[in-house]
C-alpha cells in the first residue's frame, strides 16, 4: 500500500518574481492550467491519497487545493513550520500507515506511466526507486552510473567536473520504502539528493534506477517554463507517457555522429561530426526519440574493452550534453562473428540477432520504448544500416560521401538528413 507526496513547500529563489507569495506549483502553464493541476491530473487515476508537503506560510496554496479538488481527491496537506529540505520534510511521513511512498518535486510537468514505474520498484524489491532520463542540461543535474540490472552505482551531484559523466539524470521523482524514513534526522534540514540519497548509496541499500524515454520536465527556472508551456502542445508531451507510440530517428554512431576513418578498426567518440549538435538538437526540439543503434565489433576482437566502451558512451552523451542535446537510448552491438583476431574474446564471437545488418537492437528499441514505426526513420553510412532499417520497415537516408545505393536518398551529413526530414 502506498501514497503521492507531493513537495510544494520550497522558496522557488530562481522564480521568486513570478511566485507573489504562492509556491512554484501554482506557476500558471496553460490556460488557466497550474503545475500542480498537471500534476494532480496526472496521479489521480491511481486511486491513492495525495500528502501535500508545504509550508505554513504558503496560504494561497491550501485555499487552492480546497476550493477545486476537496470532492475529487483524497488529500492532507502537512505544513512545515521551518524549512526542512527535500529531505529533511519527508521525515513527516514516519508514522503514516503506508509500506512505500511515490514522491514529486512541486515544480514538475510530466506525462508518466507510473504503474509500470511502480511495478519496476516491486519487482527489484528496492529500498530506493529514481525516476531518471537523458535532459538538455546535464551540466546543471544531478546524475547517476547504473549497472547491467539497473542498481545505481555512483551518484555525480551537480555541478560536474570529469568529462566521463553518463548523461543519466534525476527527474526529481522517486519511490522510497517507509522504512527508509528512519534514518532522515527530525528537525534538521537535509537535501534529498546531497544528504539522504548519498547515504542510501554509500550504505549499499537497494537503489535502482528507472530509465525512461517519458516526458518529465522541472519548471523550475524561468526559460523552462517557458519550454514547458511550448512542450504541452507538442508530441514530446502529448506522446510522452509509454502508453502511447512515439516517432523515433534511429542514428547509427561512426560516420553519422562519429568521424570515421576506416585505418582504425574503433572510432575515437571525441571526433563529433560538428553538424551532429544542431542535427540531434532538432530531433529532441521536434518531440521524436534520437535512438543510437551501433555495431561496436571492436569488443568482439578485443581492441577495446567492454568497460572502455561504455565509459567512451558517457564521454559522447557528456559531450552532446554540454550542447544541451541528448541521445534519449542507446543500443549496441558488441558481437563480431568472424574469428582470427589476436586478443578477440571468444564469448562475443558468435552469430547474433543484434549485429546490423540484423534488426534485433531495433526491433528491441521498437518494443521498449514503443516507437512508431510508420513515422521513423534511420540515418545510417553503411549498407548494413540500410538492410536492418529495410528488415524493419523504417524510412532510410544515408549520409557521407559514399554512395550505398543509387535507389536510396543520400545526405552531406546528419544535419541535412535530418532537414530533410522535417522540412
Amino acid at each position: 500500500m502506498y501514497a503521492i507526496v507531493i513537495l510544494v513547500g520550497g522558496k522557488g529563489t530562481r522564480v521568486k518574481n513570478l511566485l507573489n507569495g504562492k509556491s512554484k506549483s501554482e506557476i500558471e502553464i496553460f490556460s488557466k492550467k497550474k503545475i500542480i493541476d498537471y500534476q494532480i491530473n496526472g496521479l489521480k487515476h491511481l486511486n491513492k491519497k495525495f500528502f501535500f508537503l508545504s509550508n505554513i506560510k504558503l496560504h494561497s496554496f491550501k485555499k487552492y487545493i480546497e476550493k477545486k479538488y476537496s470532492k475529487t481527491i483524497d488529500y492532507e496537506i502537512i505544513n512545515e513550520t521551518k524549512p526542512l529540505g527535500t529531505a529533511g520534510c519527508l521525515k513527516n511521513l514516519k508514522k503514516l500507515p503506508y509500506d512505500f511512498f511515490l514522491i514529486l518535486d512541486g515544480d514538475l510537468i510530466f506525462n508518466i506511466n507510473f504503474k509500470k514505474f511502480i511495478s519496476f520498484h516491486n519487482n527489484n524489491k528496492a529500498d530506493c526507486s529514481l525516476l531518471v532520463h537523458p535532459n538538455n542540461h546535464l551540466l546543471d543535474s544531478d546524475c547517476i552510473d547504473i549497472d547491467d540490472k539497473n542498481k545505481v552505482l555512483k551518484l555525480y551531484k551537480k555541478p560536474h567536473k570529469s568529462n566521463y559523466i553518463n548523461n543519466l539524470c534525476l527527474s526529481g521523482i522517486k519511490i522510497l520504502n517507509k522504512k527508509k524514513i528512519l534514518i532522515i534526522k527530525k528537525n534538521k534540514h537535509q537535501d534529498f539528493t546531497k544528504n539522504f540519497l548519498t547515504k542510501l548509496i554509500y550504505k549499499k541499500n537497494k537503489v535502482f534506477a528507472y530509465n525512461t524515454r517519458e516526458y518529465v520536465k522541472d519548471a523550475g527556472t524561468t526559460k523552462r517554463i517557458n519550454q514547458v508551456r511550448k512542450d504541452i502542445k507538442s508530441i514530446k508531451y502529448k506522446l510522452g507517457n509509454l502508453s502511447k507510440k512515439i516517432p523515433a530517428i534511429f542514428l547509427d554512431r561512426d560516420g553519422v555522429i562519429v568521424k570515421q576513418n576506416d585505418k582504425y578498426h574503433y572510432q575515437n567518440p571525441s571526433n563529433i561530426i560538428k553538424q551532429a549538435y544542431e542535427g540531434i538538437k532538432i530531433i529532441n526540439s521536434k518531440g521524436f526519440l534520437a535512438v543510437l543503434i551501433t555495431n561496436q565489433p571492436a569488443v568482439a576482437k578485443g581492441i577495446i574493452s567492454l568497460g572502455k566502451l561504455n565509459l567512451d558512451f558517457a564521454f559522447l552523451t557528456n559531450k552532446l550534453g554540454k550542447h544541451n542535446v541528448y541521445l534519449d537510448r542507446i543500443y549496441y552491438c558488441p558481437h563480431h562473428p568472424e574469428k582470427g583476431f589476436k586478443n578477440e574474446l571468444r564469448r562475443f564471437k558468435i552469430k547474433c540477432s543484434c549485429r546490423k545488418p540484423n534488426n534485433g537492437l531495433l526491433i528491441k528499441a521498437i518494443r521498449e520504448l514503443n516507437i512508431d514505426i510508420k513515422k521513423s526513420y534511420m540515418i545510417g553510412d553503411r549498407l548494413q544500416d540500410y538492410k536492418a532499417a529495410k528488415k524493419t520497415k523504417l524510412k532510410f537516408l544515408s549520409v557521407g560521401k559514399k554512395n550505398i545505393n543509387n535507389k536510396i536518398i543520400r545526405k552531406n551529413n546528419i544535419l541535412s538528413a535530418i532537414n530533410f526530414i522535417f522540412n
